[in-house]
């Protein structure tokens, strides 16, 4: 920072020689400042990967656990084109039969033809779908059929009636359709107007025998039999738990062979739960590699990681190992340690699946596989507990990441306070090389004026 100009009385350059004499002092201090800055700075990081990679595995641990992935299922249909199928966790491997009997389908009526540039008139038309209902105001001025089907479609209450207008060459029909299926979702409308009211066209009731509209489609529940014995309906082409924990998609009443049955394959899921045994195998050692990386020595080269000595690491690694070889109390007998299922901890410390052993278990014991993994206390509850108390926001990695974060905020305060001493050494020694100056002009004048003097 220059403060002033360079002296004239002197030839000294005082703002250089100000900058020297302040960053000679500034310099070391900032240097250490910047140091412990940057070591804080890596620090930082090096929790940021540690804590990553164990989140990475922690959340799939509780992945695991809630969405029951240890135990899934598959659900497959012979007849892909009139009946699909989806099974959870809780379905009972076998076969089953199911025929579709009918297709759920939603309620649609239509009206007679009207004049589409004419006024019907005012009124109101109460108009329910299943259970629900709302009226609808039809003003005298906005009563043309366009009208009608805007007033409808943007009523606030409107529980799910769509209205259309469509047009033929005798004029246009009101259209209004229900957006559920199922036979409880029918459309009523009622209709309170003069009795030579244009509005009186659209009153319907599925229950009365006339009704001034026409049906374009009844309103029907889905109905299947299953292993030609049980009878079920759905108001919609999804049928739920008919067969426990697997959900029937409805697609078509025949096929181009024009059969309707098909038969349900449930089963369990080998290769989803071995891919999934895999994905934590991998995680654990993405987790392990990162952990060396960041403690790593090297007594030749000296090279050493972020954390080399860390208490953390240490800690993890050790209650890990130990999660992993110690039984799961309440386990199933076949399988009570990670290594009766196949998965196996190296000498190097890192994890390896025996192929054969996993692929036995899951033939022979698949259901115990998956209460080892995903029961109340079982191995993945274990394991996203212990990492949990790391990671978590009370966790030993979270404190040491407050601590460095205070550790930062110190830092940047000693820069600040460095900085403003260094603008009073910098003002303080501009003065003192300015005085002096001024000193050295006035001996100039008078040694020049003694000069002058004599003869």
């Amino acid at each position: 920072m220059n403060i002033g100009a360079a002296a004239t009385a002197s030839g000294f350059d005082i703002n250089s020689m100000v900058n020297k004499i302040v960053e000679a002092e500034r310099a070391p201090k900032e240097a250490r400042i910047n140091e412990r800055r940057d070591n804080v700075d890596v620090s930082i990081s090096a929790y940021g990967k540690l804590k990553g990679s164990l989140n990475d595995m922690k959340f799939m641990m509780a992945d695991f656990r809630r969405n029951h992935d240890l135990s899934a299922r598959t659900a497959s249909s012979d007849n892909n084109d009139v009946l699909t199928a989806k099974a959870s966790h809780e379905a009972i491997p076998g076969k089953y039969s199911v025929k579709i009997e009918q297709l759920a389908q939603s309620h649609k009526v239509v009206s007679g033809t009207f004049d589409e540039d004419k006024t019907m008139g005012a009124g109101k038309l109460a108009i329910s779908l299943g259970g629900s209902k709302f009226d609808v105001d039809i003003p005298e001025n906005e009563s043309k059929i366009i009208d009608v089907v805007r007033q409808i479609n943007r009523h606030p209450s409107n529980t799910g009636v769509m209205a259309s207008v469509i047009k033929d060459d005798a004029g246009a029909r009101l259209v209004l359709s229900a957006d559920k299926s199922g036979e409880q979702n029918s459309i009523k409308v009622r209709v309170d107007a003069p009795v030579a009211s244009t509005l009186q066209k659209f009153g319907f009731n599925p229950n009365n025998e006339v009704n001034m509209m026409s049906e374009m489609q009844v309103a029907k529940d889905a109905k299947v039999v299953i292993d030609g014995l049980a009878t079920v309906t759905s108001d919609s082409n999804t049928i739920k738990d008919a067969i426990k924990g697997v959900d029937l998609n409805l697609v078509a009443m025949a096929d181009s062979k024009g059969d309707s049955d098909a038969v349900i394959d449930v089963a369990y899921d080998r290769v989803a739960v071995g891919g999934a045994i895999e994905q934590f195998v991998n995680a654990y050692n993405q987790f392990f590699e990162t952990s060396q990386q960041l403690a790593k020595f090297d007594p030749e080269t000296q090279e050493k990681g972020p954390l080399v000595g860390d208490s953390i690491i240490r800690t993890v690694n050790n209650q890990l190992r130990s999660a992993f070889s110690s039984p799961i109390e309440g386990a199933p007998d076949t399988v009570k340690t990670l290594s009766e299922l196949g998965v196996m901890t190296t000498m190097a410390g890192r994890l390896e699946i025996d192929y054969d052993l996993l692929d036995r278990q899951l033939e022979q014991n698949f259901s115990d596989v998956g209460e080892f993994f995903g029961s109340r206390n079982g191995f993945a509850r274990r394991v996203e507990d212990l990492i949990h108390a790391h990671t978590g926001i009370t966790g030993s990695i979270k404190g040491r990441q407050n601590s460095l974060s205070d550790q930062m905020m110190r830092l940047n305060t000693e820069q600040t306070n460095l900085n403003r001493r260094m603008e009073g050494v910098q003002k303080r020694t501009h003065d003192q090389f300015s005085a002096m100056d001024s000193a050295m002009g006035k001996m100039k004048g008078q040694l020049s004026s003694m000069m002058s003097m004599m003869p």
